[in-house]
């Protein structure tokens, strides 16, 4: 079940290690599945990373990055900054860094595995993101 969005550091710092507590304890993972993950506190938090194989879409894991956002987006979208971060910044920074290539696809979580994530409305809002690519 998602939480609700974290909006300052503690907050997001103890979810963060909630996060890894499940994934190591509950799923055996060795680590956060995801590569990225986004708080409502300003700070993009860093999983797995871009050197370390992702856990978060079962048979997808090798073809890309995941970054979540901590929060339940069903109804309600996050913070305009968090978004901004990531669709404007975060992704801008990666392609130029050379860990994405420019032609880089979007993809929402539904849209490869079984699952609600990432909830109706930030699916919606990322579907007019550059890059967000239709299955």
């Amino acid at each position: 079940e998602p939480s609700q969005p974290c909006r300052t550091f503690p907050a997001c710092a103890a979810n963060m290690r909630s996060m890894q507590r499940f994934h190591q304890e509950d799923r055996g993972w060795s680590d956060i599945g995801y590569s990225f993950v986004m708080g409502s506190d300003g700070y993009l938090y860093e999983g797995r990373g871009w050197f370390w194989l992702g856990a978060h879409t079962k048979d997808h894991n090798t073809r890309g990055y995941g970054v979540s956002f901590i929060g339940n987006y069903t109804a309600i979208l996050p913070e305009l900054f968090s978004l901004e971060l990531v669709r404007d910044n975060f992704l801008k920074c990666a392609v130029r860094g050379g860990k994405l290539v420019s032609t880089f696809s979007i993809q929402g979580h539904r849209q490869v595995v079984a699952t609600s994530c990432p909830g109706d409305a930030l699916f919606t809002e990322i579907k007019t993101w550059n890059g967000f690519k239709e299955t």
